[in-house]
């Protein structure tokens, strides 16, 4: 299976349950201090891309219970965590902007920002204690793990360029991890047949994928080492039935691989 043309058309499958989390991601804030009330409307007014939810609602297609609200909890619950950690990340980086919208610690303080990432990974989990299924509740959590492990490996690491090595490391902790969960997650949580599950992980072929990379020291441009993952992202699809969900996600690897930020 080859990924179909790139482009955003993966969104037109999901777009209901999408305009549905836009409008909970507004209320995120309602009844909160007012201070958070305004950050979260100041993040969520606009709330990008939402590739995260979109793999979440992809996923769970796969099983027979795609339709429960307890999909939408977990897209929010991810989302949330993604968004809570760029808060933190734009602190660290002191950062101004970020997808020329100005940060929550610009237009507030690096405080307020820090407690608004804090409400919002508490939200989160707020979320994920509910679902019915202790392994998503797991995973959840265990991405957290991995994005502040990443986090601090970064900040903690000597001033000086990565290795490739410690560069892909963080990658699979602060990026991989999360993409993982929203696909991973939202099959368990849907029912999937249980080889859907894995294929949607696929963290075994990944991390093979790495030691592979990090071991050949041949690879000499970033897009051959993306195209790298790409192809090992098509071939965990190709274990899932042929169906418009399977190309979107497809698509979904091509846009990540063929985007220029």
């Amino acid at each position: 299976m080859r990924a179909p043309a790139t482009g955003a058309g993966f969104y037109s499958l999901v777009e209901p349950e999408l305009d549905h989390l836009r409008r909970r991601l507004l209320g995120v804030g309602r009844g909160a201090h007012p201070t958070f009330a305004a950050a979260a409307t100041h993040l969520f007014g606009s709330p990008g891309k939402l590739l995260r939810p979109t793999l979440v609602f992809l996923s769970a297609r796969f099983g027979p219970a795609s339709g429960a609200s307890m999909i939408v909890d977990l897209a929010e619950s991810l989302e949330l965590v993604h968004t809570a950690s760029l808060v933190h990340d734009d602190i660290v980086d002191e950062a101004d902007v970020r997808r020329n919208v100005p940060t929550v610690n610009a237009v507030w303080t690096d405080d307020v920002a820090l407690i608004v990432g804090d409400y919002l990974f508490a939200k989160a989990y707020a979320l994920a204690a509910v679902l019915p299924k202790p392994e998503v509740i797991a995973m959840v959590a265990q991405t957290v793990f991995a994005l502040c492990d990443g986090e601090l490996a970064e900040v903690a690491a000597p001033a000086r360029i990565p290795t490739e090595a410690e560069y892909l490391e963080r990658i699979e902790l602060k990026t991989a991890s999360l993409y993982a969960a929203c696909c991973q997650g939202a099959a368990l949580l849907a029912d999937a047949e249980p080889g859907h599950v894995a294929a949607l992980g696929a963290s075994a072929e990944l991390r093979d994928l790495l030691r592979t990379i990090r071991s050949s020291g041949g690879v000499a441009r970033a897009r051959t080492r993306a195209a790298g993952f790409h192809d090992a992202a098509l071939a965990a699809l190709d274990r899932l039935p042929a169906r418009p969900e399977r190309d979107a996600l497809a698509a979904i690897a091509e846009f990540v691989v063929a985007r220029e930020r």
